[in-house]
């Protein structure tokens, strides 16, 4: 079964992606800030893992990505974002 790594998957563009994955059949690994906001994604069917990461914490990444245990990923979707100051 291949594997996908989507970030900012708790709406929008990345809540979509997961969406199609896991119906297609793809496992799916969510990476969101705040799991217990992402019903959306917590209501998915198939095989779909959400982890609380935030991707500006170094250190949040690194242990998600260790939490891995070097099993293989066929796709990233980086699709997390923040906004600042325009």
């Amino acid at each position: 079964m291949p594997t996908v790594v989507i970030t900012g998957a708790s709406r929008g563009l990345g809540l979509e992606f997961a969406r199609r994955f896991a119906a297609d059949g793809w496992r799916v690994h969510a990476a969101v800030r705040d799991p217990a906001k992402a019903k959306d994604l917590q209501s998915l069917k198939g095989d779909v893992a959400v982890h609380p990461v935030d991707v500006t914490s170094d250190l949040q990444v690194r242990e998600f990505a260790d939490g891995l245990d070097g099993a293989p990923v066929d796709l990233l979707i980086n699709n997390a974002g923040i906004t600042g100051p325009r």
